[in-house]
């Protein structure tokens, strides 16, 4: 047997996939299409063997003479192709993982929770410790609708469906007819992927992005949690036998339905529709677990000691509903466990049938909730079992099957994910402004100072509330965020406050900002006037000068008077966001990640100094200039402090797929997620943070800062450079997202420009400019003498911070090819600003490159990453003829007077596809 740990299989699966999509592509598209796919793949492997001009041409010249049928038909072969690569990696990356577990045991596998615990236990760190380690430790995963997730969510399953013949395939004994059947199951499978399409027919409206955020909730983590958690139970009790798990340390959050900034689509009543679907989910995986235990739990009390307290709720059950209790005693007398689960599958039937989006946007009566409206009544039931079983002595049937529903319960509810909102500061403001005008109190808020602004809401605030229902002619936007609030304070009355996460505030630039939608809580009774925690708020922080000003708006907040009032009902619990992609927009990617630095280390000494308990909200994409890269070693670059067991990280866009769609992976994320919070927050774990490492980062993040503002802020050519040598215009007419790609029409265009369209542009022009454009200047300017270049060597290896902004880097650089941004570059009409753009460009490339290489002692890039080196070199090949196949693509398009022509259509749909296939042969799309 081949060792599962080698290439071998790898490549065998690969050459199985490629084998039957050639036989799908033979049969559906033709043997000319076959043939024409195959020459230019292999002009394009010689390409980048010899490095010839000469070859370009060539590829250039076959692409011009595809019409616009056979180009689509092409470049759909090499999207798929990658879709399948993809899948079989993932499936190699289970195989390996599989072995090295098996390989450690009984040590524990490295980065995984046992490796964590077993690690400070090795330190030293003794049970009073852990202890207080384990209360501290919470970490939530938060997902976002963010549009960079190519696949369509029929194509996944089909990949899902693919992806486990593969897993069959591995299994011993089957027969040979077995194997030509699952040969065959694949071929259909491919062929499915192959005449469906890649783009959808639409843009997804919000609710479809809500369903496939639950998809993966459903298929992958409601099964994969309880095993994270018997993984802490089992680590724990092998270390420190003392200890009790936790019972709730890792939890799901999402925006998807929920975050309305700068996404007219998400509306109240979407808003309304989204916590509807999300408690059908839960509800439904509850009522399918009941039915579960049903069948299992047949015990007689004849035979085993059954609890008082179980007995004693059954009573209660009867004489709540005598008739129905009957009917189910008379299906199973005697057997009481059978009698409480079927009754909890009934109750949560009713549940399913709630009238929900009609009841929180208040249009039904509240009389006939259902019984079951908060997870307190599932656990409760789930706990009577439990303890009964374990004093009848059937502690393996309650660990077996009880335990895996009471942790999905702890972590899942009844809401499956708690959905936070997000509005936009100024948006807040121009609502409040109107409401304060309409119920005569000030004429023109907007036009006050930040001060002025926080002493006309600190008196509000000690108001009574007005009546807002007498209002009459307030704008969409008004009237859409009253609802808003509204919605919020019946959620959270009706079905408890685990329902609904933080209320984030894009841009927050001072206290009002955090005050503004505090008192449009307390005007709908959500916060202040009550004994209800209330809604919890969280400024989002993300420019360059917004982070440097985190600290001191937060010291303001905590010594305002209503504010820790409403904190103290929090628990002095503050979250508070830092966002990678705009600070990288805004100030370039190194001078973002020290600022980002900083600014932890100084919201972390600010929550010290005011007793406030932090937990910093990364607001992290999937590309390097968007916080992207292993989550693992993100999280043990941070400053030591700035964690202390408590984290929220967001999971965005094409990331969620590429970590959720197979469960062992899923796992390996999530044990690596835990492992580095748990280490992070090792007790009297310090940052050895020198301060020449500080000066030398506080000099070469300035001289970056420079270079890139000088680039692309302060040179008016940069803009038309990337409008035309990047696919911008086409990505802006993709179905993958439901919100505009800027938040406001209204604003200058490149301050209102999402991060996403820029830094999914620049990836497909393979110029990947955000993630490391200036840090080769910055390095260049600061290494004027052998001494300065050893002291950046010594923090290369020494310190995480900055070994880890490097590598990322790396990661960059290596999908980045200039020759190819080249071809791109000629889609510039004006030739002086094609040279200037791309010769700057291309330099600082170089630069960059030659001083990695210089700093790490490397001979070429990702040499300490050998097996992403040689992915990226393997997939180049199928990459590049997308790349020559878009820009001929986009020439032909931008030539066109009618861009809604029949022609210009079929060129879009082709242009389409190369956008998704190039996303995929790179595995980043912004």
């Amino acid at each position: 047997m081949s060792d599962p740990t080698s290439n071998q299989q790898l490549s065998d699966d690969i050459h199985l996939l490629g084998d039957v999509l050639g036989r799908v592509i033979r049969k559906q598209a033709g043997i000319d299409i076959y043939e024409m796919e195959e020459r230019l793949r292999a002009l394009t492997k010689v390409r980048r063997i010899d490095h010839d001009p000469a070859i370009d041409d060539a590829v250039m010249d076959r692409v011009a003479q595809l019409d616009a049928a056979s180009a689509e038909l092409i470049a759909r072969a090499f999207t798929t192709y990658f879709a399948l690569v993809n899948l079989a990696e993932e499936h190699h990356r289970i195989r390996i993982l599989r072995q090295r577990e098996r390989d450690a045991y009984p040590a524990p596998r490295k980065e995984s929770i046992a490796d964590a615990v077993a690690t400070l236990w090795r330190m030293g760190v003794d049970e009073r410790d852990m202890a207080n380690l384990l209360q501290r430790l919470q970490i939530e995963l938060v997902f976002t609708a963010h549009p960079t997730e190519a696949k369509r969510r029929s194509n996944l399953s089909k990949l899902q469906r693919i992806g486990q013949a593969l897993y069959d395939r591995e299994l011993q004994g089957l027969l040979p007819a077995e194997l030509e059947a699952n040969r065959e199951q694949i071929r259909a499978e491919v062929t499915a992927l192959w005449v469906t399409e890649f783009s959808r027919t639409r843009k997804p409206t919000v609710t479809d992005e809500v369903r496939t955020g639950l998809y993966f909730v459903d298929q992958t983590l409601w099964e994969v949690i309880p095993q994270i958690y018997e993984a802490m139970a089992h680590a724990l009790a092998e270390y420190y036998p003392g200890l009790e798990p936790p019972r709730r340390f890792l939890t799901f959050g999402s925006w998807i339905g929920g975050d309305r900034d700068g996404n007219p689509f998400v509306t109240a009543a979407v808003t309304a529709e989204t916590l509807r679907l999300h408690r059908g989910l839960a509800v439904e995986k509850h009522r399918a677990a009941a039915i579960r235990l049903n069948r299992l739990l047949t015990m007689s009390p004849r035979l085993t000691e059954v609890d008082d307290a179980l007995l004693k709720a059954l009573e209660q059950a009867e004489r709540r509903d005598p008739v129905h209790l009957r009917y189910i005693r008379d299906r199973y007398p005697n057997e009481p466990y059978r009698l409480r689960a079927a009754l909890l599958a009934d109750d949560l039937g009713r549940a399913s049938a709630d009238n929900m989006v009609a009841r929180l946007l208040g249009q039904v009566s509240d009389d006939d909730l259902p019984r079951i409206n908060t997870a307190a009544i599932l656990n409760e039931a789930v706990s009577q079992m439990d303890t009964s079983l374990l004093k009848g002595g059937l502690d393996v049937i309650s660990e077996v099957n009880l335990s895996p529903v009471r942790r999905q319960l702890d972590v899942f509810g009844l809401h499956a994910a708690r959905l936070d909102i997000r509005q936009e500061s100024e948006f807040n403001s121009a609502v409040l402004a109107e409401l304060l005008a309409k119920l005569g109190i000030h004429d023109d808020y907007v036009a006050l100072n930040s001060a002025e602004r926080t002493a006309l809401l600190t008196d509000l605030l000690q108001r009574d509330n007005p009546d807002l229902t007498r209002l009459e002619g307030l704008s969409d936007e008004s009237a859409e965020t009253v609802a808003l609030f509204q919605l919020l304070n019946r959620a959270v009355t009706l079905y408890g406050p685990d329902i609904i996460g933080p209320y984030i505030i894009s841009m927050t630039r001072g206290v009002d900002d955090m005050l503004t939608p505090l008192l449009l809580a307390k005007w709908v009774g959500l916060c202040i006037d009550d004994d209800r925690a209330g809604l919890a708020i969280a400024p989002l922080f993300e420019t360059r000068a917004d982070l440097d000003a985190s600290a001191d708006i937060m010291a303001a907040l905590f010594t305002h008077p209503i504010y820790a009032r409403h904190l103290a009902r929090l628990n002095q619990q503050q979250m508070i966001m830092i966002g990678y992609s705009d600070s990288n927009k805004d100030a370039g990617y190194l001078a973002a990640q020290w600022e980002l630095y900083q600014a932890q280390e100084r919201l972390a000494a600010v929550c010290r100094a005011h007793s406030v308990v932090l937990t910093l909200f990364h607001g992290r994409g999937g590309t390097i200039a968007r916080g992207g890269g292993p989550a693992n070693e993100a999280i043990l670059a941070q400053p030591a402090d700035s964690i202390a067991g408590r984290i929220r990280i967001t999971e965005q866009g094409e990331v969620i797929s590429e970590r959720y769609s197979q469960a062992p992976i899923a796992r390996r994320h999530l044990e690596q997620v835990v492992n580095a919070v748990l280490l992070s927050g090792a007790p009297g774990r310090a940052d050895v943070v020198t301060d020449s490492w500080r000066a030398a980062m506080d000099e070469l993040a300035n001289a970056s800062f420079r270079a890139y503002r000088h680039l692309v802020y302060d040179t008016p050519e940069l803009l038309q450079y990337w409008n035309q040598a990047t696919p911008i215009q086409e990505i802006s007419q993709l179905r993958i997202g439901s919100r505009p790609a800027r938040r406001s029409p209204n604003r200058a265009f490149f301050r209102s420009l999402r991060a996403i369209p820029w830094v999914f542009s620049w990836m497909q022009s393979r110029h990947v400019l955000p993630g490391w454009y200036g840090l080769g200047t910055a390095l260049a300017q600061f290494a004027t003498d052998e001494a300065r270049l050893t002291l950046l060597s010594e923090m290369y290896r020494d310190w995480p911070f900055f070994q880890t902004a490097i590598d990322n880097a790396q990661v960059s650089l290596g999908k980045a090819d200039m020759g190819i941004a080249r071809h791109y570059a000629n889609l510039v009409e004006d030739e002086r600003v094609r040279e200037m753009i791309y010769g700057d460009i291309s330099a600082e490339f170089e630069r960059t490159v030659r001083w990695i290489l210089r700093i790490t002692g490397q001979n070429e890039l990702l040499s300490n990453a050998p097996t992403l080196r040689r992915a990226i070199r393997l997939r180049n090949p199928y990459v590049d003829p997308l790349n020559f196949i878009q820009i001929d693509l986009l020439r032909r398009l931008r030539a066109l007077d009618d861009l809604e022509s029949d022609e210009a259509q079929a060129l879009l749909r082709a242009a389409f596809i190369t956008i998704n296939g190039i996303a995929s042969g790179l595995k980043n799309t912004g």
